[in-house]
């Protein structure tokens, strides 16, 4: 039995002639419509569709020939395309096409935005992409952790950690495989290789990621008490019994503080026992319904009760109750009421110390349920950034009594 012939092969179908050049991305095919007559050649254009043209002859030889010099035509408009591409297009077209960079938080893209100009003024605009290497990326990482790039004639950056550098590498590599998989017009890709591939990342050996204890939060929220007896009824006793909600929310839902800033009343069923985090307030603008305990059900309505609230924000700015509370007034007045604690500041963190924390404390529980419950779509930043050793679960390891037996060696 014949084998069958592939389409980049001549073969007919219905007693017409057809066959494919090129590869996927950049291919022509050719074909006739009837029995003996003319042939048609066809290509794809990225966001206009097929282009069809009848090339007006009925010999295959031609047919081919004019196929040929048409796909190498192709070919070489997409090489010069992708040799043209500079740093500066590459922001300009993912920073406004680019559906995963324009989902993310308005805060998250202005990060983007920060990180890009940064790359931008040390490799420069007009810098190829097709062109970077290693060597490239280590020279700014060196470069970025000593400080001195010039973004204008009065800013300079400031020297920084490691994980800064790394960050600003990863949206690189991030815009780089965004552009491998846009089509040309010519039918290729906007960047045929990746530049960068199998690039080293300059990880930081010693992040700092502080972890809150119990005992801090206790004395956190003791000092917030104190601070609201001590204040006269009215805005700044308010303040501060909105920072011990915020507080309790922080060690006993484990969300980032842009998440607990943003909630409405109306996003805490007391009655059904759960709370509705709402997507634009949501770092991957994900909407996310979890069940409370009881515990903390009584902890809000207590809170509600003593605010004389029902509706609005929970946060409200004091000035402007239609807008919640700036972001910076949570870090001064957190760090107003650790010092009354007499708590020494934890070095690289805030409120995020309380996130880890809660991962931490859930370590023994089914990881895709952790995740979901603190508002984590990738488990894996979930297991290596936010769940840290402690020494009691070191101990449980190490304490381990189970012994491989000489069955069990063999087996595996």
């Amino acid at each position: 039995m014949s084998q069958p012939r592939k389409r980049n092969e001549w073969h007919q179908v219905k007693g017409c002639w057809t066959r494919s050049l090129g590869e996927r991305g950049a291919r022509v095919r050719l074909f006739q419509k009837r029995r003996g007559g003319p042939f048609f050649r066809d290509v794809w254009v990225p966001g206009v569709g097929k282009n069809r043209r009848c090339i007006k002859t009925s010999d295959r030889g031609e047919a081919e020939r004019i196929g040929k010099t048409l796909l190498s035509e192709m070919l070489k408009g997409e090489q010069i395309e992708a040799a043209k591409l500079t740093l500066g297009e590459l922001w300009r077209r993912f920073s406004s096409e680019a559906v995963t960079h324009l989902d993310n938080h308005p805060r998250t893209q202005a990060d983007a935005k920060a990180r890009a100009r940064i790359l931008l003024a040390f490799f420069g605009a007009s810098c190829e992409v097709a062109s970077l290497s290693q060597h490239d990326a280590d020279a700014y990482s060196r470069k970025r952790a000593s400080g001195g790039i010039r973004l204008d004639a009065k800013t300079v950056t400031s020297s920084v950690r490691p994980r800064s550098a790394e960050a600003d590498l990863v949206l690189l590599r991030t815009m780089i495989r965004w552009a491998m998989t846009v089509r040309t017009p010519h039918g290729g890709r906007l960047l045929s290789v990746d530049p960068l591939f199998g690039m080293r990342r300059q990880r930081e050996k010693n992040p700092k990621r502080p972890v809150a204890s119990i005992e801090r939060f206790h004395a956190t929220r003791t000092a917030m008490q104190q601070l609201a007896a001590e204040s006269d009824k009215g805005p700044q006793q308010s303040r501060w019994l909105k920072m011990e909600l915020a507080l309790v929310l922080a060690e006993a839902t484990g969300r980032r503080l842009g998440s607990i800033r943003q909630l409405r009343w109306e996003d805490i069923d007391l009655a059904r026992g759960q709370i509705r985090w709402r997507a634009e307030a949501d770092k991957k603008r994900k909407e996310w319904v979890v069940p409370i305990p009881s515990v903390l059900v009584d902890e809000i309505r207590g809170f509600q009760r003593k605010l004389g609230v029902v509706g609005g924000w929970v946060f409200a700015a004091e000035k402007d109750s239609s807008k919640p509370m700036d972001r910076h007034l949570f870090d001064r007045w957190l760090t107003v009421a650790e010092k009354r604690a007499k708590l020494e500041k934890l070095d690289g963190g805030l409120w995020h110390a309380y996130r880890r924390k809660w991962a931490t404390e859930r370590k023994h529980l089914p990881v895709m349920d952790v995740a979901a419950a603190g508002g984590w779509n990738d488990v894996d930043t979930l297991l290596k950034v936010y769940q840290q050793p402690d020494p009691h679960t070191l101990l449980v390891v190490m304490s381990e009594p189970r012994k491989v037996s000489e069955s069990i060696s063999a087996a595996l």
